[in-house]
């Protein structure tokens, strides 16, 4: 492959990549307005998808203030989206996870999302899926540095 090859892949990737950003930006914000869900609540919420999570780390991923992330659980929880439980290794400490509110979102808006992707990609073999996979993570590790380094540099960390 030629270099001039390459770097026209590297490009449409590129742009494809931005496309995607783009595209699930769209979705997210329409899942947003049909839920009545900002940014952060989905930010959030989307946090608690591999299980309960503590406050602080909520607060931490979303970047807000705890005062702030409390009133964000509050809000949530009031709603149905999420519920507070007690830590089952130390009682003394409450976790936060995903209630039936975001279930049905799920079930609604993402299920379906997922079970399309996946036969889209039952169609690769094996070891296009592998590359696929190490370029998401590639990419991600680029992201979350190039996001830190930019906060880094306006003085918002």
């Amino acid at each position: 492959m030629s270099s001039d090859s390459k770097a026209a892949l590297i490009d449409e990737l590129g742009r494809a990549v931005v496309r995607f950003q783009d595209a699930t930006q769209k979705y997210d914000e329409a899942v947003g307005e049909i839920y009545g869900l900002g940014a952060t609540e989905r930010l959030a919420l989307s946090f608690l998808w591999d299980g309960p999570k503590t406050a602080t780390a909520i607060a931490k991923h979303t970047r807000l203030t705890p005062a702030a992330v409390t009133a964000l659980i509050d809000r949530l929880e009031k709603r149905r989206f999420l519920r507070r439980t007690a830590d089952p290794t130390d009682r003394r400490k409450v976790l936060v996870e995903a209630a039936e509110e975001t279930m049905k979102v799920t079930a609604d808006a993402y299920l379906p999302m997922r079970d399309r992707g996946a036969e889209i990609l039952a169609k690769y073999s094996e070891a296009e899926l592998r590359t696929v996979i190490a370029v998401m993570h590639d990419t991600l590790r680029v992201q979350d540095e190039a996001t830190a380094e930019l906060l880094r540099r306006h003085g918002k960390v």
